[in-house]
């Protein structure tokens, strides 16, 4: 780092690949958190219908997405492997969740149209993760 270079010049030296692909996780999050049960989301069906197995599943994407984060950045093909596996996982959940496999009860529209974006999102994040490669700027 050079005499004149300060910390808030790190960033510009990242690639775009790398901040958008985190930029696509932090939405994913925020949307996550959106559709929590009342009173803090939309979700408006009871959560006892919901089986181990789908919370497990649910833990292991939010641990990707957090995990994803600064692995991107430290150890960039890692870190897009970790990208990419959380958009498909994110994906598939929403897959389950429409064909009631998650509860047999139907989506509120709020949450479908929140379940949507996590899939726009999930795709975007899917799409810079491909375009971040080690040691090349992306």
């Amino acid at each position: 780092m050079k005499n004149s270079d300060t910390l808030l010049d790190k960033p510009k030296a990242s690639t775009p690949a790398k901040w958008r692909a985190v930029g696509a996780i932090i939405a994913i999050l925020i949307i996550t958190v959106l559709e929590f049960p009342a009173p803090i989301g939309f979700e408006t069906r009871p959560q006892t219908n919901v089986s181990l197995l789908w919370l497990l599943f649910f833990l292991i994407i939010v641990i990707t997405e957090i995990a994803a984060i600064p692995l991107i950045f430290r150890r960039p093909s890692l870190g897009r492997k970790f990208g990419i596996s959380a958009g498909i996982l994110n994906i598939l959940q929403v897959i389950a969740d429409q064909t009631h496999l998650m509860q047999p009860e139907v989506a509120p529209l709020g949450y479908s149209v929140l379940e949507g974006m996590v899939v726009i999102a999930s795709l975007v994040l899917i799409y810079f993760s491909l375009k971040i490669q080690e040691g090349r700027n992306g």
